[in-house]
């Protein structure tokens, strides 16, 4: 089987967050600030495509915790030359193979480039089919920016103020630990805060928090991008156009359905706290009768007043007080050419799909999601991609609307 859309994997030897060529003064092609890479003058991009044999990408939500977890990928190939081997020193790669040397992964299919995730290797791994094998399958582990912002610890946050939107802090914590401008994609949100406290901690937790208290969403994107879709933001996503799939043949055929009703995500007695301030409870009596007290609690939040931290909690109840009929994920087959190619390839976190599923005696489910992580799992001969997904938490107010034109309901 030959696939419609062949992934190409390159692996940057270089230093440096982007995937640009480095920054070299003095040299019109790569001596241009903005457009290319702070770092050493050494530095290759190798194209390992010809010879991968397995791919797999995980990112996403953490359905329970409501954040986002670095992503990770998983690739294998095969080193027929021993060029691959770190202790060659004729090989071109000698002394360049180390960890945290940068992976992207993208396709072209229809003249449209689609990334597929952007990280740093973690680990690089040799064996042998057998004995007699006289070449070597690589394996590397990567994982996306998150694990740079781990590693890099932060206090005081130049910059920093009360009244700072969400989005802004962010960046001024992303400029903490000089990320570049130039990888980031950021929303403002709506939610004011307190300043900074300028305590120890790592700089994924400080985002994280910020992410929680805005009841936003922080991730990397495909293309390596650290990005915030405030809470405004990820309510006009999903209320704008959705990709539907089906499995009569009207729009967009799925491969497999996963459709879930039990008690994970309840909550009925909902609690926020910023810092410095008293607990905000907001809870569901009605709720609590019928699935007993389920407590859900956040604290050391950065709103700066009280009365944002009970809007926030009161958020959340309403979403989680009930159990609902969901669609844990849906699986497409890319393996070949069709029309689930596209959607397989572009969809990403915040935009929204309706799935429909035809039951016994003609009975439908029909449920309009948003996707909240993407996994690729991909072979020489096969490819599926899988999209988990969650119901927004909020969806924006749109006139005439019969779904997200409620008063009351929809965001304003």
């Amino acid at each position: 089987m030959t696939l419609p859309t062949t992934p190409t994997v390159e692996i940057r030897l270089g230093t440096g967050p982007g995937f640009g060529d480095v920054l070299i003064l003095g040299d019109a092609a790569d001596g241009i600030l903005g457009t290319n890479v702070l770092g050493t003058s050494v530095v290759q991009v190798v194209d390992v495509s010809p010879t991968v044999q397995r791919i797999s990408i995980r990112r996403g939500r953490d359905r329970m915790f409501e954040q986002y977890t670095p992503g990770t990928a998983t690739i294998q190939f095969q080193d027929f030359t021993g060029d691959w081997n770190p202790d060659n020193t004729l090989s071109p790669y000698f002394g360049q193979i180390l960890p945290m040397r940068q992976v992207r992964i993208h396709t072209t299919y229809s003249g449209n480039t689609y990334y597929l995730f952007t990280g740093f290797i973690t680990s690089w791994d040799w064996n042998w089919a057998d004995q007699s094998a006289d070449y070597a399958l690589v394996t590397i582990q990567v994982i996306d920016a998150f694990r740079l912002l781990q590693l890099s610890n932060i206090t005081n946050v130049a910059g920093a103020a009360t009244n700072d939107l969400p989005g802004t802090r962010i960046g001024e914590i992303l400029d903490q630990i000089s990320w570049p401008t130039s990888l980031r994609n950021i929303y403002p949100g709506d939610v004011e805060l307190q300043n900074d406290p300028g305590t120890l901690r790592n700089a994924l937790a400080a985002c994280q928090n910020i992410e929680t208290t805005d009841l936003g969403a922080f991730f990397v994107a495909p293309n390596g991008y650290v990005t915030y879709l405030s809470r405004a933001q990820l309510a006009i996503l999903a209320a704008g156009s959705a990709t539907t799939f089906d499995d009569d043949g009207t729009d967009i055929a799925y491969q497999n359905l996963d459709v879930n009703l039990d008690e994970t995500e309840l909550a009925n007695q909902v609690t926020f706290a910023r810092l410095g301030g008293t607990d905000q409870t907001a809870s569901d009596a009605t709720s609590i009768s019928d699935y007993f007290l389920r407590s859900y609690y956040q604290s050391g939040l950065m709103m700066k007043d009280n009365a944002s931290a009970l809007a926030q909690a009161t958020s959340v109840l309403n979403y989680r007080k009930d159990p609902r009929v969901r669609v844990d994920s849906i699986t497409l087959d890319l393996s070949s050419v069709s029309s689930r190619v596209v959607p397989g390839l572009s969809l990403d976190i915040g935009d929204p799909i309706v799935v429909n599923r035809t039951w016994a005696n003609g009975t439908r489910f029909d449920v309009r999601v948003t996707v909240n992580g993407v996994s690729h799992d991909i072979t020489p001969e096969r490819w599926t991609t899988r999209f988990s997904t969650a119901y927004p938490l909020s969806t924006a107010f749109i006139l005439d609307s019969a779904q997200f034109g409620i008063l009351g309901t929809n965001t304003l």
